[in-house]
């Protein structure tokens, strides 16, 4: 392992007059300044929002969902991870979740591994942000775009609030939480003023059950006459 940091530090030692005026520029100075004097509060701001803060969001989150989903509706609870899902949509044949379900999800708008924390999702501080999203399994996933392509599918949830991200091939609702009403919860050790945006949003998507039922229906007989 040494021999591998050494050779690693000696070709960055190597680097041409070229080379090091090309990585300058792709810097901006002050910034890099700032940030080389302020990098231990800068980390340890990041490792609280990106652990403890988020975890206690994602945890609470979770709560809020649990108040509002209602039978036949349940919520299944995974690492980062929160499902709802109707026993209406279990799969026709195997053993998962089911053929569709509602998540609270991260919407990414970076395909290029920015690295952000769920506080920055939840208060859309990245290119990111936290939704409510409708999510098929692996083998009905090919099928969607092509279901979704002439809109009529889509016409009644976009009626019940829902976006359509065709680029993501993403169905879901914004979640649209403030950052200073957030920043009001963590102060006074309650969230769940900041984090009712996350209930009314899974309101909407488990009323809209209906429409949500005959959007599989029709993606089902897709996949079936495939």
């Amino acid at each position: 392992m040494e021999a591998l940091q050494g050779l690693h530090m000696r070709r960055r030692f190597d680097l041409d007059h070229d080379t090091r005026m090309a990585a300058a520029k792709r810097n901006d100075p002050q910034l890099a300044a700032r940030i080389v004097r302020n990098i231990k509060e800068i980390e340890d701001d990041f490792f609280h929002s990106a652990w403890p803060l988020s975890e206690r969001i994602l945890l609470e989150s979770t709560q809020a969902i649990k108040e509002v989903v209602k039978d036949p509706w349940y919520v299944v609870e995974a690492e980062w991870a929160v499902r709802v899902v109707c026993p209406e949509w279990k799969m026709l044949r195997g053993v998962g979740t089911g053929d569709m379900w509602l998540e609270l999800c991260e919407l990414s708008a970076d395909q290029n591994g920015y690295e952000h924390s769920w506080l920055a999702a939840a208060v859309k501080a990245a290119p990111t942000e936290l939704c409510i999203a409708v999510v098929f399994r692996p083998g009905l996933q090919d099928y969607v775009r092509p279901t979704f392509a002439d809109g009529k599918a889509l016409a009644p949830l976009f009626k019940a609030g829902f976006t359509y991200d065709e680029e993501r091939d993403a169905l879901f609702l914004p979640i649209d939480i403030q950052a200073e009403a957030l920043a009001k919860g963590f102060e006074e050790n309650d969230l769940g003023a900041a984090l009712l945006p996350m209930e009314q949003a899974m309101s909407r998507a488990t009323a809209a059950k209906a429409e949500l039922d005959k959007l599989l229906e029709t993606i089902r007989k897709v996949a079936k006459g495939k």
